[in-house]
This record gives C-alpha cells, structure tokens and sequence, in this order.
C-alpha cells in the first residue's frame, strides 16, 4: 500500500480498531484471571477463550500493520500475509484438537471464511499497491469478527461467573477448621460424626 491520501484516509478507524480489539483482550484476560477453574475445566470454554484473546490480538495485529507509513511498502503487505498464513495454521490446528468438543458448526465456519482476508489482502496490496481493497476488506472483516468474538466473550464471562465457586471443596472425612474469630475449633464431617458414634 503506497498510496500516502488512502493510508490516511483510514488511520482512524484503523486506530479505534487497535483501542478497541486491546481493551476487549485485556477484559478477557481479567475474567480468565479472575474465575480460571470454570474456564479450564470445560473444553468449549476453554476453547472460546483462546478464540476469544487470540481474535482480540489479532485484531491488534492487523491495525498495527495497516497503519504502517505508506513508505514502507510493501512490508506491510508482506506482513500481512505472513499474518494471515500463520494465524490459518494456528487456528486450523485448534480446530482439530477441539473438533468433538461441540463447538457451534455456524460460529466455526463463519471463522474460517474471516481467517484469510489478511493473507488475500496482502497479496491485493503486492499486485496492486494503490487500490483501496485490502483497506475495505480488513474493514469489514474486523467488524464481523469483532461481534463474533464479542458473543464468544460474553458466553465465556457469563459461563465463568455462574458457575460454581473456584476453590476445591475438602474431601469427605477429614477435618475442616471453621472460619470462626478464633478458628481454633475444628468442625467434623458428618461421615467422621458417625463413625465416633460407631465406635463407642
């Protein structure tokens, strides 16, 4: 992309789109952080998790790129096919690890038709340095995969907070200290009440 009117002709959307995609990345992150067992312990969610931070840097990724000076070209359209290719195989590769886990079949699809607009505007941008398509093309991809990814965020904060309580419960049997002002005196498990009981 040389033409130096188009690159700043779309500067501020391109610039929202980096603010934005990282303030959602770090608002996953946080939710992650904040209840990591509900996530962790189902497939799915740990599968929208990952789609969830690595879209959001992704989308990041692609701003940086596209608001590279028009001098620099064509590192820019270099950059963004080594983008697209990589983030094919990364995304491909968690497909096959998830594929029985029961992700939604629409979602998955509608993200393999979004993964290559960078790799295809990278090439639009080698062949034909001052056409606007690469711009528009990541444009409207962005926006798509920016609701598409919010739905993924939303499920996973949703899932996250209802579910149960983090921190393991204590095995049955033993001994459990009350959480008292003192929190010397133990509390026995019914199964250990019973037991005593039994034995006198």
């Amino acid at each position: 992309m040389t033409d130096q009117v188009v690159v700043q002709e779309w500067q501020p959307f391109f610039m929202a789109l980096a603010g934005v995609s990282a303030a959602l990345a770090g608002l996953v992150f946080v939710a992650m952080s904040l209840h990591p067992w509900p996530i962790l312990s189902h497939p799915i969610m740990r599968a929208r998790a990952f789609a969830a931070a690595f879209g959001f840097l992704l989308g990041v990724a692609w701003a940086l790129i596209m608001l590279l000076p028009a001098g620099t070209a064509p590192a820019s359209s270099v950059l963004l096919i080594t983008v697209g290719g990589g983030e094919s195989l990364v995304i491909g590769y968690r497909q096959l690890q998830v594929h029985t886990a029961g992700m939604n079949i629409a979602l998955v699809v509608l993200a393999d038709l979004l993964m290559p607009a960078p790799l295809l505007a990278g090439i639009v941008g080698l062949l034909q340095p001052h056409s606007t398509f690469p711009f528009l093309l990541l444009a409207i991809t962005a926006g798509v995969g920016l609701f598409l990814l919010f739905f993924q965020s939303w499920t996973l904060v949703v899932h996250s907070v209802l579910s149960p309580e983090d921190a393991p419960r204590p095995a049955p049997g033993r001994v459990a200290r009350a959480h008292g002002s003192d929190g010397d005196h133990p509390t026995i498990h019914a199964s250990d009440a019973s037991t005593e009981a039994g034995s006198v």
